[in-house]
């Protein structure tokens, strides 16, 4: 949604009508994940994707006829080995089914609200009913205290029993259509579900609703305004993390050296990290070879939920700064945290090399991809036993 709100947001105050194409469930070589979306506008205009480009057309027109229609949504499969498949170009060997509706305007605004506030929700799409009118109806799954449904209106918010930590934000007409007793159990069935899942199919009754779960946007905060930084958050901007520069040093970290970053931090570690959050979407990298710079913002990273924390430097350097973070009180446990020397082994040099390599490790320790990865801790070993054998 992040990468569509802005279209939908101008179409929708131009006043034209949305629909929301999304990626329910995929087999094979798909190219997209479940949770995938594309907006198509009454005037067809065109935000996001589906698939490489094998079956947007075919999507296009369904969202067009779904918008021009009085009709509910509808969910379509197709299918590699299909005559319908291979007329709309999906010849990669996958298998996709797609959800169409009509997009919203309350709920989309509702959507922004907890978006703008880096607050965790979730949308429920009813894909499958035995009431075909209200296929693609969809409600969202808020924090208690989010103001969502606040003076919109046609939202109703409530909440159900055995979705505790959540709120229910729903269109009145879906509520009118489907009743308190169905949301509430497609609200349960997803609350079900692990929380580290973030998109889904869950079978309600002999139907089946389709969650898409919305976490806060990632951020990468570099501690360094090194050349490597420079790669590293141009690389992470355009993976749609939100960047951030810490440096004490203002000769380095200018808006004409980052002028893409979205906060550069001109203050010690120390000082920049009790207004900057780290959270559980944060990953934090070390850059500058200073440990009056680098092992503050380590310790910050290890205070915090932070998924991913790196540290610049051979295995001399991790050495010198697991000893001096055991001195300030970490143990070995918390220091296994830290990933170094930074970056998955690409063999590259140059520091565009070295930010692609790091933000490679970042993308795979998020993701729980398995890659051979150095941590602070095993590196520090190494270089204590090479130290005893010389």
């Amino acid at each position: 949604m992040r990468e569509i709100r802005n279209d939908v947001a101008r179409w929708f105050e131009a006043g034209c009508d949305v629909a929301l194409a999304q990626v329910t469930k995929t087999w094979g070589s798909s190219p997209r994940v479940p949770g995938s979306v594309m907006a198509v506008s009454a005037w067809g205009g065109i935000a996001g994707s589906v698939s490489g480009g094998c079956i947007e057309g075919s999507v296009i027109q369904m969202a067009i006829d779904c918008l021009e229609s009085s009709q509910g949504g509808c969910l379509e499969r197709f299918h590699a080995s299909t005559v319908r498949a291979q007329e709309v170009g999906l010849s990669c060997g996958g298998n996709i089914e797609v959800l169409v509706s009509r997009l919203d305007r309350a709920l989309f605004e509702a959507e922004c609200v907890e978006l703008d506030a880096e607050r965790p929700y979730v949308r429920v799409s009813f894909a499958e009913l035995a009431n075909e009118s209200v296929v693609g109806a969809y409600f969202l799954l808020v924090s208690p205290d989010a103001p969502a449904a606040q003076g919109r209106v046609g939202l109703r918010a409530f909440t159900a029993l055995g979705c505790e930590g959540w709120r229910l934000i729903v269109p009145r007409d879906v509520e009118e259509q489907l009743g308190r007793d169905a949301l509430a159990e497609a609200a349960r069935s997803v609350c079900s579900c692990e929380p580290t899942q973030d998109a889904g199919l869950v079978r309600i009754g002999a139907g089946a609703a389709f969650f898409a779960r919305m976490n806060p946007q990632p951020q990468l905060v570099c501690v360094g305004s090194v050349h490597i930084a420079i790669h590293l958050t141009r690389m992470a901007k355009m993976l749609g993390y939100r960047t951030v520069v810490v440096d004490p040093r203002g000769v380095f970290a200018t808006e004409e050296r980052f002028p893409f970053v979205d906060q550069l931090v001109h203050a010690w570690p120390q000082e920049a990290f009790q207004t900057l959050h780290l959270n559980a979407s944060t990953a934090l990298c070390a850059l500058t070879h200073d440990p009056k710079i680098d092992v503050p913002a380590l310790a910050a990273g290890l205070d915090s939920p932070a998924f991913y924390i790196g540290s610049l430097g051979r295995r001399t350097t991790q050495l010198s700064r697991y000893r001096q973070l055991v001195r300030e009180g970490y143990s070995d446990e918390a220091i296994a945290r830290v990933y170094g020397p930074i970056g998955l082994d690409l063999k590259g040099r140059e520091p565009a090399e070295i930010a692609l390599s790091v933000m490679a490790e970042i993308t795979a320790v998020r993701h729980g991809a398995t890659f051979p990865m150095s941590t602070m801790l095993a590196s520090a070993q190494r270089a204590e036993l090479e130290c005893g054998n010389a």
